[in-house]
């Protein structure tokens, strides 16, 4: 319906558009969506990358997804090379949906590849649950970046915090992914990351999420 406040447009922001039913997720025991977990990853690429140039390369949910179903063979698509020869990781926030033509599904994880270590990691806070689904697009992502024949190629499915409940996978993947930026950003790799801090960080991400919202769109940073 036209009048519904649901539809209300809460912030416009680069390449989202926040409306109140997205916001309203943030408010309870809710299951992320692609809105709120794409425009967070949209924040941390301007927060972190500038000038042009992406050291971390945050994939919103959307192109993880068509990227996930997309031949090898047209990846090229997806990756600019003068891009991804300075990238040190990139980040994709995965969903178990099995759909060509749609977002969704019922559970985010996280899969991370390290240029450094040249390794996927994939984060599951419901362990195992998207093992099958990151395995195999994280075989598809090494064979694109790393050479033929390379020797090191690995798939690490990382022992991370676990969640309590059914809902808060996607603030996991939100948590992660702030740790192990501050991380590579010191490092350069995933390598020795202490992921000890995510499950504290979860109880107050909601919160923050709402506040950074707000504050955005009361700032000239609102696009």
């Amino acid at each position: 319906m036209a009048n519904d406040p649901l539809n209300e447009i809460v912030l416009s922001y680069y390449n989202y558009l926040l409306r109140a039913r997205d916001v309203a997720l943030l408010q309870g025991s809710h299951w992320l969506n692609d809105v709120i977990i794409g425009f967070y990853f949209e924040y941390l690429d301007e927060t972190f990358n500038k000038d042009g140039q992406k050291l971390l390369y945050y994939f919103s949910p959307e192109l993880t997804q068509l990227l996930k179903i997309t031949e090898l063979s047209r990846y090229d698509m997806f990756f600019d090379p003068t891009i991804m020869s300075k990238c040190e990781c990139v980040f994709f926030p995965l969903n178990n949906c099995d759909k060509k033509d749609a977002a969704g599904g019922s559970h985010w994880s996280l899969l991370v590849y390290s240029k450094q270590d040249k390794t996927c990691y994939h984060f599951d806070s419901s362990k195992g649950y998207n093992n099958s689904t990151a395995s195999k697009f994280a075989e598809n992502l090494m064979s694109y970046f790393l050479d033929k024949g390379e020797p090191n190629k690995k798939f690490v499915e990382v022992d991370c915090p676990q969640q309590d409940n059914s809902y808060d996978c996607g603030v996991y993947v939100l948590c992660l992914t702030d740790v192990i930026t501050e991380h590579v950003i010191k490092t350069g790799g995933i390598g020795g990351c202490d992921y000890g801090q995510v499950k504290k960080l979860t109880y107050s991400k909601r919160t923050k999420l709402l506040h950074l919202i707000y504050d955005l769109k009361h700032t000239s940073v609102n696009k």
